[in-house]
């Protein structure tokens, strides 16, 4: 018997070959694809030149890039469908019929958390890419923060 058998469940995907991994762990516990949504949260930092911790560090662009609502609407639009046309092509085989793909614009962990409530996800499934040394102490990794932001479980697969 599978617990996870006819459970909703989201996978966050951000391109990387962990991630396509958990796609197929997902694939393994889910029972079925239609119970499988993938997940790609476009980091609104990296569409505006600030660097990956919002751009605090020295020359990371904050404040020198001035946006009106419609241009910011109009990158995070072309983000967003070109996320989503990216994986619905890279997973067009029949392995992964019934799969459903979103995309969203928002911090990764906050998206990932918010959407899965929303949702009502009932399991996260998540890479960690296992960072090591100084930098996680200070920013904390995407899972991390999804394992302590996400109202439902969360598996987090290492390496």
């Amino acid at each position: 018997m599978n617990h996870f058998e006819n459970t909703s469940i989201l996978v966050p995907f951000d391109f990387s070959e962990d991630a396509q991994n958990a796609i197929e762990t997902a694939i393994s516990i889910a029972g079925d694809n239609d119970n499988i949504t993938v997940l790609h949260v476009v980091d609104p930092s990296q569409l505006y030149g600030f660097d990956d911790n919002g751009g605090y560090e020295l020359g990371g662009g904050l404040g020198t890039a001035r946006y009106s609502t419609a241009q910011v609407r109009s990158i995070n639009e072309q983000h967003q469908y070109a996320a989503l046309e990216a994986m619905q092509d890279l997973f067009g085989d029949s392995l992964h019929q019934g799969i459903q793909f979103a995309t969203i614009v928002d911090d990764p962990a906050d998206g990932i958390s918010k959407y899965a409530s929303k949702h009502a996800i009932e399991l996260i499934v998540i890479p960690s890419h296992g960072r090591t040394g100084v930098r996680p102490l200070v920013m904390g990794s995407v899972a991390e923060k999804v394992v302590r932001l996400a109202h439902c479980p969360v598996l987090v697969l290492r390496d």
